[in-house]
C-alpha cells in the first residue's frame, strides 16, 4: 500500500518524517526512539520566503562540473548570510531553491518586513552575480506568504514548519515573474508603511478554491516601520545598483575587519548621491543586527564650522540614548546629556573624566580648553570605541563633505590610523573635495566612488518610474534635457505636477491629457536652474517670502525662526506645509538627525536660487535679523561664532557703502575671533587661521590688528605654515612692541622662532629667542617665558648647543606655573641634557617622572617622549626592560595618532626586540605600514639581518637613499650595512668599509650612546662572522677615543666580545682570551640579548675545543645551538658546526 502525506496526497517515504513535496509533518508509523530532548509542535504566525533560481538549469548544462558546483555553492553561502543579516532562518534548500522562515524560533513584529527586503536583497545579489560570472539571463524569482503555520520547537532548520503557508509561498514563487518578488495581501498589509507595491492581479493556485490576489515588490520607502516615509513624489532608484552594492560591501567589509574605513562618495549637484546615501540607510536600518548610525552635515556658511558634522553626530547620540530616560530629557542641560552618555557607555570612571572635558569641548559644553589636537582626537576616537562596545558597527555619514573643515578631514585619517573597532564613515561631497586633500585619495582604508551621469537608458526608466505612460516623444525630449542628472527629471515632473498636467491615479502619478502634453509649448525651461526658477514664480506671494527668508537663514530652520523673520504671514504652518506639499521643503523625520523636526530645503539648488533673486538691501535687512534672531539665542558655546560672522560679512558686502560699515566690521571680527578660538582649541588650527585672516582684512583697529596678527602667526605654525607664520610673527612682534606689549610680543617672538627652526634656520631661531629672553627675563609672565625657552631648547637640540641651564629654567618655571603638561615637558628636557652629558641615572629619573605625570594628565605627547627615550636607552643595557618601555610607547602613540611618533616608537621597539631577540615579533611590526620612510631604513637592515641568519631571501627595499635618509648618519649607516649584506649574498663580496666611515659620522654626532652602540653591535657581528679584523680593530678604535663616558652595558658586552675574538687571534695568553669572552657572556646575559650571547657561547665554545677543553666547550656549544634554535637562525647554526668541523680536523 502506498504511502501519501496526509496534507497534499503526494506519495512519500515510508516512516518519513515530513513530506517531501510539502514539507508537512506527518504521523509517526512507530513509536519513537526516547531522545534527550522531545520537539514540541505550536502554530505561529510566520513569514515564509521561497526563492528559486531561474536560468540555472541551461547553465548547468553547458558549463563545467566543478564550475557549477563553484556557483552553486557561492548561491548557497549568499543566501544563507542574506537570510541571517535580516534576522531570518534557512529551513532549508532545495536543489537551487532555497527556502526561508521569519518568525521562528523567535517573532518579532517586523518579521513581514524583514523577509521582504530580504527577498529583494537577494534578487538584487544573484542579477549582480550572474553579471559577475558572465551569465547575464541568471535570475532569482521569489515568493513571500505570511500566515499561521505548524512550528516544530527545537527542531533545526529542515523541519521546522510546516502548513499552508508554506505551500502557498512555493507557488507564490513559481508564479512570479524572474527578478521580483511577491507577495501575498497579507505580507502587502503588514508592510506597506515602508514598502511601495504594485497590483499583478489574482492567480489561480493549487489548492486555493479562489484566485490569490498577489503584489509585487517595487521599492523600500522608507526606514523600519514606515518611519521617515516622505509624502509625494519619490523616484526609483535606477541606474546605481553597482554602487548600492559596493557601499554594502564595504560596510559589511567593516563589520569583519573590526577596523575603521571610509567611502568618498562624489559627484556633479543633483547626480544623485543624497538618494544614494538615503537607500543606504534604508538598508542598514532593516538589518537584524544593531548599528549605531551617526548623521552629520556640514554647514556651508562660515566657511566651514569647526567639526559642526561630528559634533552634530555626537549630539544626537547622547540625544537618543536619553530620550527615554525619565531623569534626562533630550532638551535638559547639554552637560547633563554629556555626563548620562558618559555614564551608559564609560565604564571606567577616570576614562570618563578623561572624556568629559574634551567631548565637551566638541559639543560646546563647559569652558573651551586649550587641549592638543592629538589628544581630543584620541578622545573623540575612544568615545566613538565605546559607543561601539567593541563590537556593534558605527556608522558616520556625513553630507556636504565639500564644506568640510580641514579638522574634521584630520579627525577622519586620524580614526583610520588607529581606530581598531568597526566604524565605517561616508562622505558625500560635490568634485574638488579629494583634489584639496589627496592624502584621503591615497590612504589605503579609503575608496572612492564617483557617480557618474546617468544613461540615456537609466534615464529613461527613471522617467518612466515617476510618471506612467508616457509618451515616447515627451520621454526622448526630457532625457536629451536632463543630461544625465536625476534632479533635472525630477524637478520636470514636480513643475507638471505644480500646474496639474501630472496627477495621482491608482496610486501613481499619470499625464492628466497624454495626447495634449507639449513640452515645447508650455515653456518647459531647458536647465536645471531654469526650472527651479519657474517654479518658485509660480508661487503665492506668502509662499515666496517663506522659501526667500529660509534661504538666508540656510538649508536648514526651524518653525520658531522662520515666525520671527515673517511676522506678517498669518497662518504660517499652513504656508509650510504647502511648501512641503509641493516639495520645496521637507520636515526631516529622522530620529538619529540633529534637525529632526526641522524644515529643510529638498535641494540645495532650490536655496541658491532663492538666495540670488534677493535684492542687496533685502539681503542685508535679512543677514542683521537672522544675526539678531541667533544672538537673542545667547550662545555661548562659540559653535555658531563662525556663522554669524559670516551674516553680518554677507550683510556688510551687500551694500558696503552704508554708514553702519564700522559697527558691521568690529561685529564680524568679535565673533571670527571666538570662532577662531573654538577652531584652535579643537584641534583645527588652519580653520582658525582662516578665520583670523579675514578677522585681520576686515580690521582697522591698530592695536587689535597686532594682537590679530599675532593670533594668526601662532596658528599658522601649529598647521605647518612656516613661511607664512614668520611674515606675521615679524609684523606681530614690531606692532606690539610699538604698544609696549612686553608679554605679548614675548609671546610672537618664541612663535617666530620656533616657526625658524622648523624651517631649518636653527641658528636664526635660536638668537632671536634668546635675545628676547635677555630682554625681558624678570618682565614676564612664566607662561610666555616658557615659549621663549621651550623655542630656545628646540634650535639648540638641533645645532648641539648645551641645554643644561635652559632645561633647568624650564623646569623651575613649569614648576613655578603648576601646569603638569609644562613640568613634565621640563623635565624632559633636563632629561635630554643629563642622558647625553650625564649623569646618566638622573636623566632616566626625570624621564620616569615625566611618564608618571603625563599619564596622570594622559598629555600623549609628553608621554610618548619619555616612554620613547627610555626605551631607546634601555635598549642598551636591558633590552627586556627596553622592550616594556617600548611596548608602552606604541600604545601611547597608537592613542596619539601623530604618524611620526606612531612610527618612531615602533622603531625603538623594533631594536629593543631586536636585541634581545623577539625576532618574530620585529618582523610583523618591520612590515607594517606604519613605518616612515626615514624609520624603514633601519627596520630594513634589521630585517636583512634576521632573515639571513635564518637562511631566508632577502633584499632591501628600493628607494631608500632618498635625500631625507642621507642627511641622517644613522640611517646612511643603516642602509650601508643593509647593501653590505646585499652585495655578500649576490656576489659574495664582504666589504664594510662604507659602513664604517658612516660609523665615524654616528659616533661624531652622538658618542657611544643611543644608536652608535645597536650599530656597533650589528656591524662588530657582521665583521666577526666575516673575518674582517681590519673593519674589528677600526670599531674598537672609535669606542677607545672616548675616555670621559663609561659605555652602556650592551656595548661593553659587545667590545669585550671583539677584544677576546682578536685576542685569540692574535695567540694572547689563554686567560685574557677566556676572560673577554666570559665577561662578553656575563654581559649579554645581564643585557638580556639571546642573539648576542648565543655567538658569545658558540665563540667561546669553539676556542675551549681548541683548547683541548671538550667537557666545558660541549656545555656552551649545547647552550649555542639551542638559543639558536629558539631564535630559528639556521644560518648561524650551520656556521658553527662547519667552524667545529674545522676544529676538529
Amino acid at each position: 500500500m502506498a504511502h501519501t502525506c496526509v496534507t497534499c496526497q503526494a506519495e512519500i517515504v515510508p516512516g518519513a518524517r515530513f513530506c517531501g513535496t510539502c514539507g508537512a509533518a506527518q504521523a509517526a508509523a512507530a513509536p519513537a526512539v526516547a531522545s534527550p530532548v522531545q520537539a514540541v509542535a505550536s502554530r505561529r504566525v510566520t513569514s515564509v520566503l521561497f526563492g528559486d533560481l531561474v536560468g540555472f538549469t541551461s547553465l548547468s548544462e553547458s558549463r563545467d562540473q566543478e564550475d557549477v558546483r563553484e556557483l552553486l555553492s557561492t548561491y548557497f553561502d549568499e543566501c544563507r548570510q542574506i537570510i541571517a543579516r535580516y534576522g531570518g532562518t534557512v529551513e532549508k534548500f532545495i536543489g537551487d531553491a532555497v527556502m526561508a522562515v521569519w518568525g521562528v524560533p523567535t517573532a518579532h513584529e517586523d518579521d513581514a518586513e524583514r523577509s521582504v527586503r530580504a527577498g529583494l536583497e537577494l534578487v538584487n545579489r544573484i542579477d549582480a552575480l550572474g553579471a559577475d560570472v558572465g551569465v547575464p539571463d541568471l535570475a532569482m524569482r521569489v515568493g513571500i506568504v505570511t500566515g499561521e503555520v505548524a512550528v516544530t520547537v527545537g527542531a533545526a532548520q529542515q523541519g521546522m514548519v510546516a502548513g499552508d503557508a508554506v505551500n502557498t509561498a512555493a507557488r507564490v514563487q513559481s508564479a512570479a515573474e524572474p527578478g521580483q518578488v511577491w507577495v501575498d495581501e497579507t505580507t502587502r498589509l503588514l508592510t506597506s508603511s515602508a514598502i511601495s507595491y504594485v497590483d499583478v492581479g489574482s492567480h489561480v493556485m493549487k489548492g486555493k478554491a479562489d484566485p490569490v490576489p498577489l503584489w509585487s515588490v517595487r521599492a523600500v520607502v522608507a526606514a523600519v516601520g514606515g518611519a521617515q516615509r516622505a509624502d509625494g513624489l519619490e523616484a526609483p532608484i535606477v541606474g546605481r545598483d553597482r554602487e548600492l552594492r559596493l557601499v554594502k560591501e564595504l560596510f559589511h567589509g567593516v563589520e569583519e575587519s573590526h577596523r575603521p574605513s571610509l567611502l568618498v562618495v562624489d559627484g556633479e549637484p543633483g547626480v544623485g548621491k543624497s538618494r544614494l546615501g538615503w537607500e543606504f540607510e534604508k538598508y542598514v536600518d532593516g538589518l537584524n543586527d544593531p548599528v549605531r548610525w551617526h548623521s552629520g552635515r556640514c554647514l556651508s556658511y562660515g566657511e566651514g564650522v569647526a567639526f559642526f558634522a561630528l559634533a552634530e553626530a555626537v549630539r544626537v547620540r547622547l540625544q537618543r540614548l536619553t530620550a527615554t530616560d525619565d531623569e534626562v530629557e533630550p532638551d535638559d542641560d547639554p552637560a547633563e546629556l554629556l555626563a548620562a552618555g558618559l555614564e551608559r557607555y564609560v565604564p571606567d570612571l577616570k576614562e570618563r573624566e578623561w572624556l568629559g572635558p574634551r567631548l565637551g569641548a566638541l559639543l560646546g559644553v563647559g569652558a573651551v580648553g586649550a587641549f592638543p589636537r592629538e589628544d581630543l582626537f584620541a578622545a573623540w576616537t575612544t568615545f566613538l570605541h565605546r559607543v561601539s562596545e567593541d563590537e556593534i558597527p558605527v556608522a558616520l555619514v556625513i553630507d556636504d563633505a565639500q564644506h568640510a573643515d580641514d579638522g574634521l578631514l584630520m579627525f577622519l585619517e586620524y580614526l583610520l590610523r588607529v581606530g581598531t573597532f568597526p566604524c565605517f564613515v561616508v562622505l558625500f561631497t560635490r568634485p574638488g573635495l579629494l583634489e584639496a586633500n589627496p592624502s584621503l585619495a591615497t590612504n589605503r582604508r579609503v575608496t572612492v566612488l564617483h557617480l557618474e551621469t546617468l544613461s540615456e537608458r537609466d534615464m529613461a526608466a527613471l522617467l518612466d518610474g515617476l510618471v506612467v505612460g508616457l509618451p515616447d516623444g515627451v520621454r526622448t525630449s526630457l532625457v536629451e534635457r536632463a543630461e544625465g542628472i536625476p534632479l533635472f527629471a525630477v524637478e520636470t515632473v514636480r513643475s507638471l505636477i505644480d500646474r496639474d498636467l501630472v496627477v495621482p491615479r491608482g496610486g501613481q502619478y499619470v499625464l492628466a491629457e497624454p495626447d495634449a502634453l507639449d513640452l515645447g509649448a508650455i515653456g518647459a525651461p531647458a536647465s536645471l536652474q531654469a526650472l527651479i526658477s519657474a517654479r518658485l514664480d509660480t508661487l503665492p506671494p506668502e509662499q515666496r517670502r517663506v522659501l526667500d527668508q529660509a534661504s538666508v537663514v540656510g538649508s536648514a530652520f526651524t518653525h520658531e525662526a522662520i515666525a520671527s523673520l515673517c511676522p506678517e504671514v498669518v497662518d504660517l504652518e499652513a504656508v509650510l506645509e504647502a511648501l512641503v506639499r509641493v516639495q520645496l521643503l521637507r520636515r526631516e523625520t529622522n530620529r538619529f538627525s540633529n534637525e529632526l523636526g526641522q524644515f529643510q530645503f529638498v535641494q540645495s539648488a532650490v536655496r541658491q536660487i532663492a538666495y540670488g533673486t534677493l535684492s542687496r538691501r533685502d539681503r542685508k535687512a535679512s543677514h542683521l535679523a537672522v544675526v539678531a534672531l541667533m544672538e537673542a539665542e545667547g550662545d555661548d558655546s562659540g559653535e555658531v561664532a563662525s556663522i554669524v560672522a559670516q551674516h553680518y560679512l554677507e550683510a556688510l558686502d551687500a551694500v558696503p557703502d552704508d554708514p553702519d560699515r564700522p559697527a558691521l566690521a568690529a561685529a564680524a571680527v568679535t565673533h571670527l575671533r571666538r570662532a577662531a578660538a573654538r577652531a584652535a582649541a579643537l584641534g583645527s588650527p588652519a580653520e582658525a587661521a582662516g578665520h583670523l585672516g579675514t578677522a585681520l582684512d576686515r580690521c582697522d583697529d591698530p592695536p587689535l590688528r597686532a594682537r590679530i596678527e599675532a593670533e594668526l602667526a601662532e596658528q599658522l605654525l601649529r598647521s605647518g605654515a612656516y613661511a607664512a607664520a614668520i611674515g606675521h610673527a615679524e609684523r606681530a612682534r614690531d606692532a606690539l612692541d610699538e604698544l609696549g606689549e612686553v608679554g605679548p610680543a614675548a609671546r610672537a617672538v618664541a612663535t617666530l622662532a620656533t616657526a625658524l627652526s622648523n624651517s631649518g634656520e636653527y641658528d636664526r631661531g635660536y638668537a632671536v629667542a634668546a635675545e628676547r629672553h635677555r630682554d625681558v627675563e624678570l618682565q614676564c609672565e612664566p607662561a610666555e617665558e616658557i615659549q621663549l625657552l621651550r623655542a630656545m631648547i628646540s634650535a639648540a637640540l638641533r645645532t648641539g648647543a648645551d641645554i643644561r641651564n635652559l632645561s633647568e629654567d624650564l623646569a623651575r618655571l613649569a614648576e613655578k606655573l603648576g601646569t603638569p603638561s609644562e613640568i613634565a615637558n621640563g623635565y624632559v628636557s633636563l632629561a635630554l641634557h643629563y642622558m647625553t652629558k650625564g649623569p646618566h641615572g638622573l636623566g632616566r629619573m626625570l624621564l620616569e617622572s615625566a611618564a608618571e605625570i603625563a599619564r596622570d594628565s594622559h598629555d600623549m605627547l609628553i608621554l610618548c617622549r619619555a616612554l620613547g627615550n627610555l626605551n631607546a636607552d634601555w635598549t642598551q643595557d636591558d633590552a627586556e626592560r627596553a622592550a616594556g618601555y617600548g611596548r608602552q610607547a606604541v600604545e601611547a602613540a597608537r592613542v596619539f595618532g601623530d604618524a611620526y611618533w606612531i612610527s618612531s616608537s615602533a622603531l625603538n621597539l623594533v631594536l629593543a626586540q631586536t636585541v634581545s631577540g623577539d625576532w618574530d615579533e620585529v618582523l610583523l611590526r618591520a612590515d607594517e605600514d606604519s613605518m616612515t620612510p626615514l624609520d624603514i631604513a633601519m627596520t630594513d637592515m634589521l630585517r636583512g639581518r634576521i632573515l639571513l641568519a635564518r637562511g631566508e631571501v632577502w633584499r632591501p627595499t628600493d628607494g631608500l637613499d632618498a635625500e631625507g635618509i642621507m642627511d641622517d648618519p644613522t640611517l646612511r649607516a643603516s642602509y650601508q650595512l643593509s647593501l653590505a649584506f646585499d652585495e655578500a649574498q649576490r656576489t659574495g663580496v664582504r666589504d664594510l668599509g662604507r659602513v664604517l666611515a658612516e660609523m665615524r659620522s654616528v659616533f661624531e654626532a652622538i658618542g657611544l650612546f643611543d644608536d652608535f652602540s645597536t650599530l656597533f653591535h650589528l656591524v662588530s657581528e657582521t665583521a666577526a662572522t666575516w673575518g674582517d679584523r681590519a673593519a674589528l680593530e677600526t670599531l674598537l678604535e672609535i669606542v677607545d677615543s672616548d675616555r670621559r663616558n663609561k659605555p652602556p652595558l650592551g656595548l661593553e658586552a659587545s667590545v669585550q666580545r671583539v677584544r677576546g675574538l682578536l685576542a685569540a687571534e692574535d695567540g694572547e695568553p689563554p686567560e685574557v682570551v677566556e676572560g673577554h669572552l666570559r665577561a662578553a657572556i656575563a654581559g649579554c646575559e645581564a643585557w638580556h640579548a639571546r642573539p648576542a650571547l648565543a655567538r658569545c657561547c658558540a665563540d667561546l665554545g669553539l676556542w675551549l675545543s681548541r683548547q683541548g677543553r671538550p667537557e666545558e666547550a660541549a656545555v656552551l656549544l649545547t647552550r649555542a645551538r639551542g638559543l639558536f634554535d629558539e631564535l630559528g637562525a639556521v644560518t648561524w647554526a650551520t656556521e658553527l658546526d662547519q667552524q667545529l668541523a674545522g676544529a676538529t680536523t
